[in-house]
């Protein structure tokens, strides 16, 4: 279900399909995307490094705050030519995880992001450089 539900968002990209019970996922707004799509070289490297920042940011306020703990790890996943990619680590083993659970960890680190705002300028400044370039 949570690979369901992480598909379904705008703003997350689903980065290794579940194994068993392990997913890894990352935030990744639409418009993120487009732009790590269309970007090359160095320009590329820079958003998302500043990807990997926000990754790491979201991830440690939410085990700081409390309310929910996701880990996360380094992959090199080919969609993104192998490229260092932070991302969000799930391990779905406890049956009393409900979908409401779930989805408050998506709208937790949603709103998280939010939480960092001059790393976010940064992100969309380097954004609109290549999506209008």
């Amino acid at each position: 279900y949570f690979a369901d539900l992480i598909n379904q968002q705008e703003d997350f990209e689903l980065v290794s399909e579940p194994e068993l019970c392990l997913l890894t996922y990352r935030y990744l707004p639409t418009h993120m995307r487009a732009a790590l799509e269309k970007a090359q070289g160095t320009q590329k490297e820079k958003l998302n490094e500043l990807l990997n920042q926000l990754t790491q940011f979201i991830q440690k306020r939410q085990r700081e705050t409390g309310k929910s703990f996701v880990s996360r790890t380094r992959l090199n996943p080919d969609q993104w030519q192998r490229m260092n990619t932070i991302v969000f680590r799930v391990v779905l083993a406890n049956p009393l995880t409900t979908n409401d659970i779930l989805s408050a960890v998506l709208d937790e680190q949603r709103e998280i992001a939010q939480q960092a705002p001059s790393l976010m300028a940064k992100i969309e400044e380097t954004v609109d450089d290549i999506l209008n370039s």
